[in-house]
């Protein structure tokens, strides 16, 4: 018997290490976060209208599409930031893994839950065809878990200054927003669950989205008892990272706001709890709020649903404002070959000048180059970021082979670049056809003139290109002026005409 007891305590000791019984209501601090940033940047209005302009541009666009675009799916790179002091906010690999479950059953609409949808919500609940892939690259193009742990010496965050997403103040700085979903999970300050950076607020080194360490994953993977047990949470503040605002619109109670999307009912304030029924205001019924919806303030076990319209601005913003993630490689661990220049330096360049190229290979990391460079000296190179001399006039292709074991690409830019003479050139002179006019790269020439003897304007052009060629057929031999209009200023050149 006294061995039994001894069993039952430290069963029940090992159960009260392994689940915590929390408190709290959901309180997400977006808009309260939206409103910091504004503060810290007065033209981010500015910037999020036209985020908002172009996002609204292509939902009109996907519209009229409707009935001729192929449904495909968006596979997101997520990299999970453990930010901890103590062994209970260092959640297990486990925990960040069932959350990576938990974001991809809501958004592809395969939820177990999903079947608690009401019949009459039924019609307008959809897969919004957006998946998360766990990263297998670190920026470096080095193997990882897409999962970092840090330990600090903080014991919680305040999303005010946003010091989580900062090596120097505790936490870890941001992988590149446009290759990652940046998720960091930590102690947040002042019973906040989570907040997100919305598309078009936020520079890059803050882009993303914070979550409490307690709200990560499902049970029992999830060893906290409370209602935001189950990765809603998650799903809350990543429909606002892709666009999406409260279900119920602003913050204040009101039937005046909106979260501008047609298929969700208005509704005046937030969901507390999980309630049951038809829950009406705003005049909405007669099937009343949708307190199911992820965008709301239910409790997880409550949620199951985001709507067409939701799925389709998220997938507007992921076309728009969030496309470059649609390149990312760092899930596939493939290779692909890109270029640039150095000191992001112009492609035009005059006849003589040298050109510092810049490996931007993406996916795995390189370990071997293959540079051909047509027109230039040396004509083939095997450094990373090669320096390349130009001395005739002429466009030029690039191509680049990048490989690292058994993989290897190989992209091509033609006429990547363009190599002009070194001051402004006019030939022939003198001529009985054709004037043919070249521009240096440091000269840009607008508008030409061509003026008889006596200063009559005989012919005119406007320049769109860095030659330009005049016909003077047509014209009677003699001596002409050629006045050049650049940035240079102006310059007058005699031209002959034979016949």
């Amino acid at each position: 018997m006294r061995i039994f007891v001894l069993m039952v305590v430290f069963c029940l000791a090992v159960s009260s290490v392994y689940s915590q019984q929390l408190t709290g209501t959901r309180n997400c601090a977006t808009n309260h976060y939206l409103e910091t940033l504004k503060e810290q940047n007065p033209y981010l209005e500015q910037e999020r209208q036209q985020a908002q302009q172009a996002i609204l541009q292509q939902l009109e666009q996907q519209r009229q599409w409707q009935n001729l675009r192929v449904t495909t799916t968006i596979s997101i790179p997520v990299v999970f930031h453990v930010v901890y002091s103590n062994s209970t906010e260092n959640i297990s690999d486990a925990q960040v893994m069932s959350q990576l479950e938990v974001l991809n059953a809501d958004f592809r609409r395969m939820n177990a839950d999903a079947a608690n949808t009401p019949s009459y919500f039924q019609p307008v609940a959809t897969d919004t065809r957006i998946e998360f892939c766990l990263a297998t690259l670190d920026p470096n193009g080095n193997p990882t878990s897409g999962i970092t742990r840090t330990q600090t010496s903080r014991t919680e965050f305040d999303y005010t200054n946003d010091q989580i997403k900062s090596s120097s103040n505790g936490g870890v700085d941001a992988w590149d927003r446009n290759r990652y979903l940046n998720i960091w999970v930590g102690a947040i300050k002042d019973d906040i669950l989570g907040y997100a950076t919305l598309p078009g607020t936020a520079p890059a080194r803050l882009d993303g989205v914070v979550l409490h360490y307690a709200t990560i994953g499902a049970a029992p993977a999830n060893p906290f008892i409370w209602p935001y047990n189950m990765g809603r949470t998650a799903t809350h503040e990543v429909g606002h990272w892709l666009g999406l605002e409260h279900i119920w619109g602003g913050d204040e109670p009101s039937c005046s706001d909106s979260d501008g999307i047609s298929d969700t009912p208005n509704q005046d304030d937030y969901t507390v709890g999980c309630p049951s029924g038809i829950q009406l205001s705003c005049n909405n019924g007669p099937y009343g709020n949708m307190y199911q919806n992820y965008m709301d303030y239910s409790d997880d076990a409550c949620m199951n649903l985001f709507t067409k319209g939701q799925a389709d601005y998220m997938n507007a913003v992921l076309s728009t404002t969030r496309k470059a993630l649609l390149n990312s490689l760092v899930c596939s661990a493939s290779l692909r070959a890109d270029f640039g220049l150095a000191k992001e330096r112009d492609t035009l360049v005059v006849a003589g000048a040298s050109v510092q190229f810049a490996d931007a290979s993406a996916g795995v990391r390189p370990t071997a180059w293959l540079w051909e460079f047509e027109g230039g000296i040396p004509a083939t190179s095997t450094q990373q970021n090669p320096t390349v001399t130009y001395p005739a006039p002429g466009k030029y292709d690039v191509k680049l082979t990048v490989s690292n074991g058994a993989l290897s690409n190989t992209t091509l830019k033609e006429d990547f670049i363009q190599v002009t003479v070194n001051d402004l050139t006019v030939y022939p002179n003198p001529t009985s056809s054709y004037i043919n006019i070249e521009q240096p790269a440091r000269i840009l020439v607008r508008k030409v003139e061509l003026m008889n003897s006596v200063g009559k304007t005989v012919l005119t052009a406007e320049v769109r290109d860095r030659t330009l060629q005049l016909d003077v057929h047509h014209l009677q031999p003699g001596v002409y002026f050629l006045r050049l209009l650049s940035t240079n200023g102006t310059e007058i050149r005699k031209i002959n005409i034979l016949r």
